[in-house]
């Protein structure tokens, strides 16, 4: 098994798209070239790998994962993985493209997400050079087909991927000797998640007659992947119902199947009913605030023609009070002829407006909650999930910033802060519901309270929480004279004048 993984990653690296080294599009990792005097080499090195077998990590380049580039004084103190990639391979990519980029060509080619000559296109689109007729539909196939022998069935999880990549790093500086010739720094190792696909759209194209029109386009990703449109295949004297087939990787079937009807051009001829793509769909339910708007993007409501073209959805709220709290029932139309009835739910409006968390504050998960892609909440955008936890193990965020739905509802733009776990450092959008997220820090006094954390908190002599006089151990009680603030925390006053950390995962009032 051994051997035939070395084989495997040997094939994988022959084949590599254009890969830096195999193209000659920059001069050879290793070799040493005169720099200027503020420039030092820079090692990071780049593997593919798989989110269901660690183990099968895969070298990025030919039988070696280094990429080794100078680079400005000013990144020996840390910058983030993405632009560490960029700018060691700047003569390679065009500006905000990157290697992943490139891989994932390869993959949604592989998937049927897009044809040869897109893919082409895509290529065109990264990277930077001098002559593009290098990049053909043969390359495209060669390499695709090269992936496939060591990750089938498979795409590029560009969501985590892009997330890893926003991450700071700091590089590490080494002694050059000979077992290292060429680096001054050494960047942490870089991945490129691989993920299994657990979704699979057959789309079947038919003429009038019910023979095969084109051959059966098979797309496959995994779900939560961005959605795709899968153009409909020219045939000659046909036109398909459906030009653009959009798959949204969001069924809970794997399997799933749908059906382009070609008829003669310039026929009236339709086809029949029970095959008409016309649909409507939304949200069951939504909430919104006494006083907010109402629209088709609160229920993230879509709707099509028969055609597969995008058409309003009209929002009909007689049955609703939106000046009162309540729920509803509010009717969805398009002008497909589809309707259905959806909830809607209004609560009342905060009447204190310092409930909204300061920027770079800390805040904590009370319920189960999510993490998006984007303000406007929809389940395809999701990027991590946060169950509900006891309070010392409830999820923790900085505010990094503020955003608005569709719909006006208040977002925070967070960062994961979650040390020990995988998401740290995540980043995206999470509700501002007060009833959904919290303060970590208390905000007003409290006359006792009891130490939460296992390791127990520590007792000092300064607001800034030096000079530490004692520790104290979990499940102790002290008393509270005050609480103070330090920049966006608080601290709280012991009778004797010293501190502690007012954090509620380490901490909790108690009469």
């Amino acid at each position: 098994m051994h051997s035939r993984r070395i084989f495997q990653q040997i094939l994988l690296s022959l084949c590599t798209i254009i890969a830096v080294f195999a193209l000659g599009l920059v001069a050879d990792s290793k070799k040493v070239v005169a720099e200027a005097a503020e420039t030092y080499r820079f090692e990071m090195n780049v593997y593919m790998v798989s989110d269901e077998d660690a183990d099968n990590k895969v070298d990025i380049y030919l039988n070696d994962p280094r990429l080794v580039a100078p680079l400005d004084s000013k990144y020996i103190n840390g910058n983030t993985a993405n632009n560490y990639l960029h700018n060691m391979m700047k003569d390679v990519f065009k500006d905000g493209k990157n290697v992943y980029d490139e891989l994932n060509v390869f993959f949604d080619y592989s998937n049927n997400i897009i044809t040869s000559s897109e893919a082409v296109e895509r290529l065109i689109d990264i990277f930077s050079l001098d002559d593009y007729s290098i990049i053909t539909s043969k390359l495209v196939e060669d390499k695709a087909e090269a992936f496939l022998l060591t990750f089938p069935n498979s795409s590029v999880d560009m969501e985590k991927t892009r997330a890893e990549a926003q991450k700071v790093v700091i590089p590490e500086k080494v002694t050059r000797s000979d077992e290292n010739e060429y680096s001054d720094y050494l960047l942490p190792d870089f991945y490129i998640y691989i993920k299994k696909n657990n979704y699979k759209m057959t789309i079947k194209y038919v003429l009038p007659d019910g023979s095969k029109a084109a051959s059966d386009t098979v797309v496959a990703g995994y779900e939560g992947k961005a959605s795709a449109d899968i153009e409909s295949p020219a045939v000659e004297g046909y036109v398909p119902d459906k030009k653009v087939v959009t798959v949204s990787f969001n069924n809970d079937k794997q399997d799933n199947i749908t059906t382009v009807h070609y008829v003669k051009s310039g026929s009236q001829t339709t086809s029949p009913s029970v095959n008409d793509s016309a649909s409507l769909t939304a949200d069951k339910q939504a909430t919104i605030t006494v006083g907010q708007k109402v629209s088709a993007d609160t229920f993230n409501a879509h709707a099509t023609d028969r055609a597969g073209n995008t058409i309003p959805v009209n929002v009909d709220t007689s049955q609703a009070d939106l000046t009162k709290p309540g729920t509803y029932d509010v009717i969805l139309k398009a002008d497909n002829g589809k309707s259905m009835t959806v909830k809607l739910t209004v609560n009342a409006a905060e009447a204190n407006t310092e409930t909204v968390a300061a920027k770079k504050s800390a805040i904590y998960g009370l319920k189960t909650l999510y993490l998006y892609q984007k303000p406007t909440f929809k389940q395809s955008q999701r990027i991590v999930k946060y169950a509900k936890a006891k309070r010392s193990q409830r999820p923790m965020f900085v505010v990094t910033g503020y955003a608005r739905s569709n719909v006006g509802l208040l977002r925070y733009q967070v960062k994961d802060v979650n040390h020990n776990s995988k998401t740290a450092g995540k980043t995206g959008y999470i509700t501002a519901r007060t009833d959904f997220v919290g303060p970590v820090y208390y905000q007003k006094v409290a006359k006792r309270i009891k130490v939460l954390s296992k390791s127990g908190i520590n007792v000092y002599k300064n607001l800034n929480l030096t000079g530490k006089v004692k520790n104290v151990k979990q499940g102790k009680t002290l008393k509270v004279i005050a609480i103070k603030h330090h920049n966006l925390t608080t601290r709280f006053v012991l009778q004797n004048g010293q501190y502690i950390t007012a954090n509620k995962k380490l901490v909790m009032a108690v009469k």
